[in-house]
């Protein structure tokens, strides 16, 4: 083999420098990753309004989801600014719900319960042009419709109302994160200092007292009207026939008239002896 072949080693003292350079300059492994992600760096999100049913979700309070709240020290902040589905009708009624807004809190004069907690807040709402307070009962636990959401779509136009913009809602959810992991009051301290009375409870389907979600629309029976009762009798009957019933002629009528028919029999009589015989 040749000698120019053959790989020449280096100088034991030049590996020496080198390894001596190194050991003096910090070791940063970082160095070459910080250096990659200073330039693959994304921009960020930009700050728009929400524009489909599943954005404006992700701010819904559920009625049970406020019943856990509520008794958290953080309640009237991590509610406020939220979106809930209402029923804007009465008991009695069917009911009929809205999209709106918590824009904060009230109290009533009179208590009711929300999931056994007792409690007489009410939340002020607004929804198409009215500002209204509700029971957190009035609050449904099923997601927004379709109809629901073009509805506030289009509420916010006319009222030129901002909707919710995608940067409050990353910050609301870490609010309601936040407000959960708060320790929740003791219920029996809570209900030794109520000052007002309580109503009785109004009863509600099983899967929405539970929390759940039906995968189909709800159709609500119409309410049932009876039939209205039967008219009197006249206190003056009519004597006799009142109209005169039309007798159908069996005889085909002709246009001609009776004149006609009369002349013709009459021509039609000298030969008749002649049919005779």
């Amino acid at each position: 083999m040749s000698m120019s072949g053959r790989q020449t080693r280096r100088p034991a003292a030049e590996i020496v420098r080198e390894l001596r350079r190194l050991r003096s300059s910090p070791l940063r492994i970082d160095d070459e990753d910080e250096r990659w992600a200073e330039g693959h760096e994304g921009a960020p999100a930009p700050d728009v309004p929400v524009a489909s049913r599943r954005e404006l979700e992700q701010l819904r309070l559920s009625r049970h989801r406020i019943g856990l709240l509520l008794v958290r020290p953080a309640f009237e902040q991590a509610v406020t600014g939220c979106f809930v589905r209402v029923n804007i009708n009465g008991r009695e009624e069917l009911p009929d719900y809205r999209i709106a807004e918590i824009l904060g809190l009230g109290e009533l004069d009179i208590g009711y319960k929300v999931e056994d907690i007792p409690t007489n807040v009410a939340l002020k709402l607004r929804y198409e042009d009215l500002v209204m307070h509700h029971e957190i009962n009035d609050i449904s636990n099923l997601a927004f419709t379709h109809g629901e959401f073009e509805l506030w779509r289009d509420n916010c136009v006319n009222q030129a109302i901002s909707p919710p913009t995608t940067h409050r809602v990353t910050r609301k959810k870490i609010e309601l994160y936040n407000a959960l992991q708060c320790e929740a009051k003791v219920l029996a301290t809570t209900q030794k200092s109520l000052p007002f009375e309580l109503r009785q409870p109004q009863k509600r389907g099983i899967m929405e007292r539970h929390g759940g979600v039906y995968p189909w629309p709800l159709k609500h029976p119409l309410p049932l009207i009876p039939p209205p009762p039967p008219l009197p009798p006249p206190t003056n009957p009519p004597r006799g026939l009142t109209y005169r019933p039309e007798i159908a002629d069996p005889k085909p009528s002709d246009p001609r008239g009776e004149e006609w028919h009369s002349g013709a029999g009459a021509l039609a009589s000298p030969n008749s002896h002649l049919n005779d015989k």
